[in-house]
């Protein structure tokens, strides 16, 4: 689907290796050997890759991945549960 540029890179063969090379000067800048450079390049990917699940902003539960009930089903039950309980201390008094 690409088209060649000078018979044999494809345009996103050049562009990936455009970003290899930007990545590698930045942590190149880095001080400490290969091992400090691999360590911090690797902390920052895993820090991006994880601002999306701390930095969101909705309720509990309402999440694709989430195990906790939604707040509203947690409140419903409970009122649900309160109802059931009066209306069977009401049927104990009438006995």
């Amino acid at each position: 689907t690409f088209q060649s540029i000078s018979g044999h890179h494809t345009v996103n063969q050049l562009t990936t290796q455009t970003s290899s090379i930007m990545i590698k000067q930045i942590l190149q800048k880095i001080p400490g050997g290969q091992n400090v450079q691999a360590f911090v390049g690797t902390s920052i990917l895993i820090g991006l890759c994880a601002i999306p699940v701390f930095g969101k902003d909705t309720k509990t539960g309402h999440d694709l991945f989430s195990q906790e009930k939604p707040q509203a089903i947690v409140e419903s039950e409970s009122k649900l549960r309160k109802d059931y309980m009066d209306t069977k201390k009401e049927q104990q008094q009438q006995q």
